[in-house]
């Protein structure tokens, strides 16, 4: 395992070392603004979790890790269904994914804590401007698929939800 962390250092180091330049100019610049937010780096991220044992764990890590990163966005559960939504930077959008893979966030069937393995990006697309940007992160159970339907179409991401919501059920 400390093997596997040395080579993992050795083959990001450049890009941990880029981004922590970029944090440290990002702190000196203003308050962002939401117009701020709409930059050439903003993202919508979809992701499909497979299931979370440690349900109230995990979401208060996911709910934290956003905070941090200044990320906006859901976490949705639909019956055994789990999507994360996330905007924002890109490159805290990497960053969040980079922890979900790295750091223990769940339990396996034995009680013996363990990495996501079984994360998958449904989509992920560049923030338009005009589209609308979640605020704040939130976790929300939803009931039925038109339930979660209406809550893509609020977000102006029916799109998304045609393409990709529909065909997990199948």
């Amino acid at each position: 395992m400390v093997h596997e962390l040395v080579v993992w250092l050795q083959q990001n180091f450049n890009d941990i070392i880029e981004h922590s330049q970029k944090s440290i100019c990002k702190e000196k610049e203003s308050a962002h603004s939401s117009e701020t937010l709409i930059s050439a780096g903003s993202w919508t991220v979809l992701l499909r979790l497979d299931h979370m044992r440690a349900k109230e764990k995990y979401i208060r890590t996911i709910k934290k890790w956003a905070f941090e990163l200044k990320l906006s966005g859901k976490l949705m559960f639909m019956g055994k269904l789990i999507l994360i939504l996330l905007q924002g930077d890109k490159n805290s959008i990497k960053e969040y994914l980079m922890l979900q893979k790295t750091v223990k966030v769940d339990v396996d069937s034995s009680g013996k804590k363990c990495k996501e393995k079984m994360m998958s990006i449904l989509y992920e697309t560049l923030i338009q401007q005009g589209d609308i940007i979640c605020s704040g992160f939130e976790v929300k159970e939803y009931t039925s698929l038109a339930e979660l339907q209406t809550e893509f179409e609020v977000l102006g991401l029916s799109k998304m939800y045609q393409e990709f919501v529909p065909a997990l059920f199948v």
